[in-house]
């Protein structure tokens, strides 16, 4: 006697557009609906596909914030590069020291001289 298979039929998803939605940001969910599957189908068979999406994604962020930064000279990109990466900042940092700071004169020649 031949043994019945239980459950759904096993569904094959387009990786390629899985790989795609995701390097567009896409949620699981988002990715899911298009694909006309559950949620936990992505997550159960395709997760790879989907990280690997969503990393690609990321680093083609990277790439086009640096070109903006560095060929097309885009102060306002240089700006969020340096604070979120080099760790500047556009606020003064307060040591604690309130005081008032010491002026000194330069001195001359002629006030060695006496």
């Amino acid at each position: 006697m031949t043994e019945k298979k239980r459950g759904r039929p096993a569904i094959v998803l387009d990786t390629g557009m899985i790989e795609k939605l995701a390097s567009l940001q896409c949620t699981i969910n988002d990715v899911a609906f298009v694909m006309g599957c559950h949620r936990d189908t992505i997550r159960k068979n395709y997760l790879d596909h989907y990280e690997l999406g969503k990393a690609q994604g990321r680093i083609k962020l990277r790439q086009a914030m640096f070109t903006n930064a560095t060929e097309r000279h885009s102060a306002a990109v240089q700006i969020f590069l340096a604070k979120n990466l080099l760790g500047m900042s556009d606020v003064p940092i307060d040591e604690g020291d309130n005081g008032i700071l010491p002026w000194e004169t330069p001195t001359t020649k002629e006030d060695d001289d006496d």
